[in-house]
């Protein structure tokens, strides 16, 4: 009996934990196993658990944080728990209060957003289609989600890049996600891929060719704003310039310059035509201070010319006939069309320089204009389509439609939301001199089965009250716009021919005047203000035209006289004296140098070494004002010049 009651209180002993003599210990229940809590970075402040253990007779007691153990159930749950790092602890205790080892579990509560990502990216604007980005945030645990030019925010890399991008204004957003789940606000990145090389520049000034200087300067234009240069000289490599670009202390000798034009997104254009001139300082070189349009269809021209050694005397050619003395001004007419050199070289002290050339096309030839495509005759739509040609290549066109006016257009022409009924379609060629095809090709068809037209083709009216002011080198158009509510802008065109309609256009916009400072005065103008509306609509136009006689006040253009007249034109600021030139049908039979704006023509007077009289016919006079001292004089461009009768 002794020995049953002795094995009782061992296995007592055994199960409470308690030692033996032997060392033997009672062995505690087993620790519990966690089966569920928060993720390991949590943004609720909520938190469940749920536990388990291998012995079923056990209970639980829980422990948050340390605050001490309690008794509890799977399932157990915790609120308004603060941000940051949390610990949980549940032990097993079995029926004889035996406790197991606490089983932990840590977590963090994070509800703070992180900060919003900084991106880098790539330059703006980027000529490259590709663009890479990279992201950082003070939090070291987010993830980063980025969309481009689109919704939605999928995960991406750090670094992130996208290929095959247009060209255009594009937007990366992107926005950081911690460990918890919480997002930032979007950041974004703004940038322009251009990939299209800018224009080819143009050099719009350069030093005279020849030049007797050994500086010179040169002025550039693009048609795409905001572009930058580089610069070549001698072909060295391409350097960054100014505009203008000034070389100093250049050699005797041919020099070159090219210039390229670089966008703002480091395009480069293709290179300009070479520039070359010749630097003579110690032959006597000519500079042209006056010349004739590369193209025009004006069958006169007028050049003027210095030397850079004073005393020089001159000789001119054109289209290589020989040379002859001559003086500047010198003045051509009745030039035949096509292509044309006019020569002029100096000569002082027996050393006679280079000869200084320019070459100049005529053109009087109006282009022929063909209608190449259109609508059918009979039509059931309301749009037409036209396409056609010009007889000249690099002609520009104008277009109407039914009663509106002409605009500028290029084919093809598409018009929509016409009505039922006839229409008619007008385009004119314009070349690059200026002249407009003088019979414009048309075109006719009609609509039906269309119902009443959808789109506004009335043309504006006119401007009105169109003013005129001449000055020397100057011209200011001035007009009142039409009353059309829809009114939106004109446009300024002009003609050098009077047998031409004016086409060329020189000035489109929304303002009520038009100053040309680069006028040439001493020839024949056209100029037609064109009103247009919102849609585009033309007017027929308001016209004035300023004749070559403008700052010639007596005796008017084509004024029949029975006795000498008095020529007198309008005074030149800081002119110091002028040239004035009578002829005789193309007898020049007068040049003389007045200092006032007036010369008193007699009866009978001498010129170089000729007795002339005042016959009776037609005579062409024209003037140049000229500037600093007569023996380095530089003379102006025509200042004007008229006819008259003597009876």
């Amino acid at each position: 009996m002794i020995r049953v009651c002795l094995h009782a209180a061992a296995l007592a002993f055994l199960v409470i934990g308690v030692p033996f003599a032997g060392g033997a210990t009672v062995a505690a229940p087993p620790a519990p196993t966690i089966t569920s809590g928060p993720s390991q970075y949590a943004s609720e402040t909520t938190a469940s658990f749920s536990f388990t253990d291998s012995d079923p007779l056990v209970t639980f007691q829980c422990q948050l944080d340390g605050g001490g153990f309690a008794p509890c159930v799977t399932g157990v749950a915790y609120s308004a728990l603060s941000d940051g790092p949390h610990a949980f602890e549940v032990k097993a205790v079995d029926a004889l209060m035996n406790e197991s080892d606490a089983t932990s579990y840590t977590w963090t509560v994070d509800t703070q957003p992180p900060p919003p990502p900084v991106i880098t990216g790539p330059p703006n604007p980027s000529n490259s289609s590709s663009a890479t980005f990279g992201f950082a945030d003070d939090d070291p645990t987010v993830s980063f989600h980025c969309n481009l030019d689109a919704h939605g925010f999928p995960t991406c890399s750090n670094p992130q890049t996208f290929t095959g991008l247009a060209d255009g204004t594009h937007v990366l957003n992107a926005r950081a996600v911690d460990a918890a789940g919480n997002e930032s606000t979007v950041s974004s990145y703004t940038w322009a891929i251009d990939t299209q090389a800018p224009p080819q520049p143009t050099i719009v000034s350069g030093p005279a060719q020849p030049s007797s200087v050994s500086d010179a300067q040169f002025a550039f234009s693009d048609p795409e704003a905001g572009v930058g240069y580089r610069c070549q000289l001698d072909g060295g490599g391409f350097l960054t310039c100014s505009n203008p670009q000034t070389y100093l202390g250049l050699a005797d000798g041919t020099h070159t310059v090219l210039v390229e034009a670089v966008d703002a997104a480091g395009n480069v254009s293709n290179p300009t035509p070479p520039y070359s001139w010749l630097i003579d300082t110690v032959r006597p070189v000519v500079a042209l201070t006056d010349t004739p349009s590369r193209v025009t269809n004006r069958t006169s021209a007028t050049f003027s010319f210095l030397s850079n050694k004073a005393g020089s005397t001159f000789a001119c050619a054109l289209d290589g006939s020989g040379y002859s003395a001559c003086t500047s001004p010198v003045l051509f007419t009745d030039l035949a069309d096509g292509p044309h050199t006019f020569a002029v070289r100096a000569s002082q002290l027996g050393n006679t320089g280079p000869a200084t050339t320019y070459d100049w096309t005529v053109d009087t030839v109006a282009p022929d204009t063909t209608v190449a495509s259109g609508p059918p005759a009979e039509a059931t739509t309301g749009s037409a389509s036209f396409m056609f040609t010009s007889s000249e290549a690099g002609s520009t066109f104008v277009c109407s439609l039914d009663a509106s006016g002409f605009a500028p257009c290029t084919s093809p022409k598409t018009y929509d939301g016409l009505g039922d009924g006839n229409h008619a379609f007008r385009v004119q060629a314009v070349d690059r001199a200026g002249n407009a095809d003088p019979t414009p090709a048309s075109y006719s068809w009609r609509i039906s089965a269309v119902g009443p037209g959808t789109a506004d083709y009335t043309p504006p009216g006119n401007v009105t009250r169109l003013r005129r002011a001449v000055a020397y080198g100057v011209l200011r158009l001035a007009w009142a716009r039409p009353s059309d509510a829809d009114f939106d802008h004109v446009g300024v065109f002009v003609s050098t021919s009077a047998k031409s309609p004016a086409r060329a256009a020189v000035y489109r916009g929304a303002a009520s005047a038009y100053i040309e400072r680069h006028f040439r005065n001493g020839f024949y103008y056209r100029f037609t203000i064109v009103s247009y509306d919102h849609a585009g609509n033309a007017s027929h136009g308001a016209s004035t035209v300023v004749p070559a006689s403008a700052l010639l006040r007596s005796p008017g253009d084509g004024t029949v006289v029975r006795k000498p007249p008095r020529l007198v034109w309008d005074a030149i600021p800081k002119a110091t004296f002028y040239n004035a030139q009578l002829y005789y049908g193309t007898q020049k039979v007068l040049s003389t140098w007045p200092r006032r704006p007036r010369v008193q023509l007699g009866r009978r007077w001498s010129y170089a070494g000729h007795r002339f009289a005042l016959n009776k016919g037609v005579y062409h006079w024209y003037v140049w004002p000229a500037f600093g001292p007569r023996s380095r004089s530089r003379y102006g461009q025509l200042l004007g010049q008229a006819t008259f009768r003597v009876r």
